[in-house]
């Protein structure tokens, strides 16, 4: 009996240790924890640096200025490092300067070009990786890592010897004379001048072949007594309207028009308020944006070392003002057409005479 009863407790043990079994493998493993994926990490964009190597100094109220304030635009919104490096205009400082800013710098903005050709043919060929970027021309040193950057300063001036064409002749504005004459003052008898002077010229011929431009140089560019001394000639010969083209030797020119109750046109940045009501407006030679693009263009990898860019009316590298202060003096009639010439040119409806 007793054996009958321990075979009954041996049969149970089994059955539980079965069922026990059973729910063991029968229940649901624990889920594994996901393991996430990392994401595919951005290829690092390669920022350059800029530097501008100016043969002069900034506050001159044109070219320096306004490249300087490329660079830093370029800083704010694309992050680059950039720096100035002024050459006070002295040549012995050139070359050092050159060869500093090729050593630490992949754009080296070299302004103007034309004063740093023995440096750029030394320098260029030493450092391969730096791209040289010769301001305000096209460059006579040849070399796979030296661009140009050429501003299309006649197509600008176009609209300047519209308005200058137009203006005198509008007697019934306070100071314009009854003679057809209107002035020039250039810094230098060089072609970068000279090319202002062609555009300004063709567009004062289109409005009246009869209107006589009447130019001189000052021989220098730093010289404002200079600029004021040709003004005022110019004033005296029977100019109501001189044309500054001369960067600080030009603020003479622009003093002169406020002393002679006459009239100036600012150049390379805006002069309009620089003697208010006297200024009829400005030319910008927009360098700033030129850098910005080419800062911008190396940015993208777009960018091209060893050609040519040229900046005018379509590229918003040159044009008028058209600023409140020059509004104020200039008829919207007169606007009108300095407008449409504008577009005519950047269309190609217009070819403005060039000086190369």
């Amino acid at each position: 009996m007793k054996y009958k009863w321990l075979l009954v407790l041996v049969i149970l043990v089994l059955i539980f240790t079965a069922c026990t079994t059973a729910q063991e493998t029968t229940a649901p493993a624990e889920e594994a924890a996901p393991v996430e994926e990392a994401a595919p990490e951005e290829a690092a964009v390669e920022m350059p640096a800029a530097v501008m190597v100016a043969s002069g100094a900034l506050g001159d109220s044109g070219i320096f200025d306004s490249g300087n304030e490329g660079l830093k635009r370029a800083a704010a919104d694309l992050g680059v490092e950039t720096k100035v490096l002024e050459g006070q205009q002295d040549p012995s400082l050139y070359y050092d300067l050159l060869k500093s800013a090729a050593e630490g710098y992949e754009i080296v903005f070299v302004n103007p070009g034309y004063q740093f050709t023995n440096e750029l043919t030394d320098l260029a060929p030493e450092y391969p990786e730096t791209c040289f970027f010769y301001v305000d021309g096209v460059s006579d040193v040849e070399g796979p890592n030296i661009s140009s950057i050429k501003y299309r300063e006649n197509e600008g001036s176009y609209a300047a010897g519209l308005m200058a064409a137009t203006m005198t002749t509008r007697t019934e504005i306070e100071g314009i004379n009854e003679d057809k004459v209107v002035g020039i003052v250039g810094a230098l008898d060089i072609p970068t001048i000279n090319n202002f002077i062609a555009g300004f010229k063709q567009g004062a011929a289109s409005v009246d072949p009869e209107v006589e431009v009447k130019v001189l140089y000052a021989g220098a560019f730093d010289d404002p007594a200079k600029g004021k001394e040709l003004a005022l000639s110019l004033y005296e010969q029977g100019a109501d309207i001189v044309y500054n083209v001369a960067a600080n030797t030009g603020l003479g020119v622009l003093q002169a028009a406020e002393e002679a109750g006459l009239y100036a046109i600012g150049v390379d940045v805006n002069q309009d308020d620089y003697h208010t009501g006297h200024v009829m407006g400005s030319m910008l030679k927009q360098v700033d944006n030129s850098f910005y693009d080419v800062i911008e263009q190396a940015i993208e990898g777009t960018l091209i070392c060893g050609e040519v860019n040229y900046f005018g009316i379509a590229e918003k590298g040159v044009g008028m003002t058209y600023s409140d202060t020059m509004l104020s003096i200039v008829p919207e009639d007169v606007i009108a057409a300095m407008k449409a010439a504008d577009e005519a040119i950047a269309s190609g409806k217009i070819v403005v005479d060039e000086v190369k």
